[in-house]
């Protein structure tokens, strides 16, 4: 982790907000004391439905990780799988066959016990589900409960990632089925009341839910661990990231785990106040090229846009600190390093002589995400003096994901940073790269790697099955398609005197509030 910090005083301290969610501290001691066991952090809007099963978005994220635990983690700061609601765990040499031993002695936050009936219970409600995040148990063909501390899931063929999506934020969360069986409704599995209710076995839980104004986690109190010195945790809706800074500098709010701009952490961190950390991130910033584009549907004029960016300055210009250049393919620690590298020779006389006779490109980005609007301009900058007319536009996250369905919407180019469901190079690839993918937006096809992919997942030996892995990535590579430029760090803003930063490894917009400490 990487922190930095200055004594410059922060100009804008001196303005107050009237009509926030939050009020600001005082000195009395018994405020200092409070101060000291309660975090205040803005979300951007209202969460989706808060369903373990069907929730599988970044906003509101934190809530997951804090109120709901899996069988399995990733060690801290680490892609290293780590045990968490299994003590230890067994794979058969076909890999079909996998059995956790559980934890004893813990208990779900509505005080129910913890075993493997409840195990088994989660399994088949996220089955049940049927949301997005349920493709994770898809292959599960069997499951084994011989003793309450003994799971045995069974599965219909080898699938490498499979221990990763059980360590994944996304993958299967223990739920208490006695709290499922008492608030279902008809057939719902009680996901309307799970919607706004928690009901796991992480060391908060959701005790407040108001939509457009506020949500609050409390410690729980019957969690297995040890109890958190931060007891809760208040969340408020603040929609605009500038009123999110003011409230940070004045002391309405303790930190801002997402969304601010480069100017924004550049200024807080020299602030007298506050700070800003930077965790290791799964994060990759990229250009993704459309295959059909009149200008970049040949790999050669593709390369050349490649060597046309230069990650370095690109990285600098746009997000300063907050990133580093991309070195390798997939994020870092998904693969050994330098297993796939990065292959960037800058040389903008090849777009030069791609652009010679002119063209007109398109570049897409994210609305709202004023980091990579300015990639985008950037990369029209660079187009532009190449002798091509670039335009940019804006996609609503709607029409972004619908573009695989609307290919005839897809711009020549598309700014946008992308992270993994797990520290497993499948879950980025097929999710991003694979024909058809969910968000290959962009539609580029690679059979090679395709095929590559799919024997990897297929290979029961873990050396065997990365040796798969990093030809397949290869392949995308090679394609041109997907152009990386920068490594983001997961950057969190926030007043001086916490202590005890945790990521497992930092997931977008979220952290561990029961490993921090805070000094007042």
């Amino acid at each position: 982790m990487k922190l930095r910090s200055g004594i410059a005083p922060l100009a804008i301290v001196a303005l107050l907000l009237t009509g926030t969610a939050c009020s600001a501290k005082t000195n009395s001691p018994s405020d200092n004391a409070a101060a000291a066991s309660t975090v205040r952090t803005p979300l951007m809007s209202d969460p989706p439905p808060l369903d373990p099963d069907t929730f599988y978005q970044p906003e509101g994220l934190l809530i997951m990780t804090s109120a709901y635990q899996g069988l399995l983690q990733y060690a801290p700061g680490s892609t290293k799988i780590a045990p968490l609601l299994a003590t230890k765990w067994d794979v058969s040499p076909d890999g079909l066959t996998y059995t956790f031993t559980l934890r004893d002695g813990v208990k779900f936050s509505d005080g129910t016990p913890f075993d493997s009936s409840a195990v088994k219970a989660s399994f088949q409600r996220r089955t049940d589900m049927a949301g997005g995040p349920a493709y994770m148990l898809a292959d599960v063909k069997e499951m084994q409960t011989p003793d309450p501390l003994t799971f045995v899931v069974t599965l219909t063929k080898p699938v490498a990632p499979f221990l990763d999506y059980l360590a994944s934020p996304y993958g299967p969360l223990m739920t208490s089925p006695t709290a499922v069986a008492q608030h279902a409704s008809g057939n719902d599995h009680a996901s309307a009341w799970l919607a706004s209710h928690t009901a796991g076995t992480g060391p908060y839980e959701l005790t407040e839910a108001v939509q457009a104004s506020h949500y609050t986690m409390t410690a729980n109190k019957n969690y297995w661990g040890t109890a958190p010195q931060i007891t809760e945790v208040e969340m408020p809706v603040v929609t605009a990231s500038a009123v999110q800074r003011l409230q940070l500098g004045n002391g309405e709010l303790d930190m801002v785990l997402h969304g601010l701009s480069k100017g924004d952490y550049e200024a807080l961190a020299t602030g007298a106040n506050t700070e800003v950390l930077q965790q290791n991130a799964l994060i990759k910033t990229m250009i993704m090229v459309n295959p059909a584009s009149a200008v970049f549907s040949s790999k050669d004029a593709r390369a050349a846009l490649s060597a046309a960016l230069d990650q370095k300055a690109l990285t600098t210009q746009v997000f300063g600190s907050q990133g580093s250049p991309s070195t390798q393919f997939y994020p870092v620690g998904m693969l050994p390093d330098g297993a796939v590298p990065d292959v960037h020779t800058y040389d903008p006389s090849k777009l030069a002589a791609v652009g010679r006779n002119g063209g007109d490109v398109s570049i897409g980005y994210p609305s709202g995400d004023s980091s990579l609007q300015d990639l985008a301009n950037q990369t029209q900058v660079i187009l532009q003096t190449a002798g091509f007319k670039a335009t940019v536009r804006d996609f609503p996250s709607a029409q972004l994901f619908a573009l695989p369905q609307n290919p005839d919407q897809r711009p020549d180019l598309f700014a946008e940073s992308w992270n993994p469901d797990a520290a497993h190079p499948d879950t980025f690839s097929r999710i991003y790269q694979y024909t058809n993918a969910p968000v290959n937006v962009q539609g580029c096809s690679v059979p090679e790697a395709d095929k590559l992919l799919d024997a990897g997942s297929a290979e029961p030996d873990p050396t065997k099955s990365q040796a798969l892995y990093v030809e397949a990535a290869k392949a995308y590579r090679d394609s041109m398609c997907w152009i990386n430029l920068t490594d983001l760090y997961n950057t969190v803003a926030a007043r001086k005197g916490y202590s005890g930063w945790q990521s497992q490894p930092a997931w977008m917009w979220d952290t561990d509030f029961s490993t921090l400490k805070h000094q007042g």
